[in-house]
């Protein structure tokens, strides 16, 4: 039987565990402070009593057709649920890439102007629900802080707080699973497999499920009650919220005394929910005149246009081996199998094909192969091209194999985090920080 682990052993590796789970002890506190702020600010129905949103019809009942209107009704319901849908919206879908741009989480708030609202959606970002509905929701969070006068701006101190302010209004379900996603597509038949990897604002999943977990907390819920919004999660963030929990109930002084809280008896009722889901009415939007679809992918021109892509330079000699002894193989088995009066023993046709392979593979070494590193591009690239002229992505540089593909885009993405790190305020506490939102397909 295996002895049991030595208390100081145990207190080391709860400690690891909580490196990965958690942020880091200064950032938890700011995140309180934040919270708090908001709290004073806005008061404490959004954090105590809006519903936590998930992208199911039960919340968004509205009809989407994949257009312009169907994205002005998505932001509506969502500045109605954030309590400022009295301002005009106005929408622009930019089509002009065929994939979400590096840097961007596919929804931007663009300004309040003459009191309407502005948002900007690529289209890229309409052919997934679990994209657009968190972007935009995080948009919406940063529409709250223009009206309401809230400190904002582009810089990394003014976004981290864009963050936290999408789980003070009850956003944070959304935003919690989009802030590291990854999903992809299985090869087979000829298809190339594709990973996709998408973040959602500045701060860490960790720092977003503190938030949530601080919020579900200051609600009081009890353990099945807990359950049942945790399920609306995914495996990681319901770790990061677990994690988080036992330390948040265990503060000294309480949470509720640490936010600004008040008592129960005291908190303001709960919106109407038949209210927040009544149909929208926009006479703007006639309804015999159907949308035009935005949310179709349109193929590979023009896809990566504004991210980043390498140059994959090898050896031709494994690409022209298979087209000399392929060919030559399949041709030794129609040939063997159909009586066409050629005696071809299948044995020879083996070896002629190896052969070629060989003489392919000696060759091809002395030929170079350049082409763009997109799985769905392989476009032939010249040395000197900077963009590749099929799908358009930017070429940052070179790479020797498809499968260095992702650790370049990761090493590039790491070093526009650490640019903005810089950028921040130097004062503020450290908060492990991304990009505002990247896409990596591979």
């Amino acid at each position: 039987m295996s002895e049991p682990m030595p208390p100081a052993a145990a207190a080391v590796r709860e400690e690891d565990e909580d490196d990965v789970l958690l942020p880091p002890p200064e950032a938890r506190q700011w995140l309180l402070d934040q919270l708090a702020e908001l709290v004073r600010a806005r008061g404490p129905g959004p954090l105590l009593r809006a519903p936590l949103l998930e992208p199911r019809e039960e919340f968004f009942p509205d009809p989407w057709a994949g257009g312009e209107a169907s994205v002005r009704r998505l932001a509506r319901r969502l500045l109605r649920y954030a309590g400022i849908d009295a301002h005009p919206v106005e929408v622009t879908i930019l089509d002009e890439a065929g994939s979400i741009a590096a840097g961007t989480s596919g929804v931007s708030f663009e300004g309040l102007r003459g009191g309407t609202l502005e948002f900007a959606v690529q289209s890229a970002a309409l052919r997934d629900p679990l994209i657009v509905v968190p972007a935009m929701a995080r948009a919406v969070a940063e529409a709250f802080r223009r009206v309401h006068r809230l400190p904002t701006g582009d810089d990394v101190k003014f976004q981290r707080l864009v963050d936290v302010t999408a789980v003070y209004l009850g956003f944070g379900l959304l935003t919690a699973n989009a802030a590291l996603r990854h999903a992809g597509t299985g090869g087979g038949w000829g298809r190339r497999s594709s990973r996709v990897r998408t973040r959602l604002g500045v701060l860490d999943p960790q720092s977003v499920a503190f938030l949530l977990a601080a919020q579900l907390e200051a609600r009081q819920l009890d353990a099945k009650a807990r359950r049942a919004v945790l399920r609306g999660l995914g495996p990681n963030p319901v770790a990061f919220v677990r994690a988080a929990q036992p330390g948040l109930a265990q503060l000294e002084p309480l949470l509720a005394e640490r936010l600004g809280l008040p008592p129960r008896e005291q908190w303001p009722p709960p919106p109407a929910m038949s209210e927040l889901v009544a149909p929208l009415h926009d006479e703007d939007e006639p309804e015999s005149e159907p949308e035009e679809r935005k949310d179709e992918d349109r193929g590979i021109k023009g896809m990566n246009e504004g991210r980043p892509v390498f140059r994959v330079e090898r050896s031709m000699a494994l690409r022209l081996a298979k087209m000399l002894a392929l060919p030559t193989a399949m041709l030794g088995m129609v040939a063997g199998r159909m009586q066409l009066g050629i005696d071809l023993p299948m044995g020879q046709a083996i070896a002629a094909a190896a052969a070629l392979g060989a003489v392919g593979l000696v060759v091809g070494r002395m030929i170079p192969d350049r082409r763009c590193s997109e799985p769905k591009c392989g476009t032939a690239l010249d040395p000197e091209m900077k963009v590749c002229p099929l799908c358009g992505g930017t070429i940052m540089g070179v790479i020797h194999h498809p499968r260095e593909r992702l650790a370049a885009e990761e090493a590039l993405a790491r070093g526009e985090e650490a640019t903005e790190r810089d950028a921040g305020d130097a004062e503020e506490p450290r908060v492990k920080t991304g990009s505002k939102a990247t896409s990596e397909s591979s």
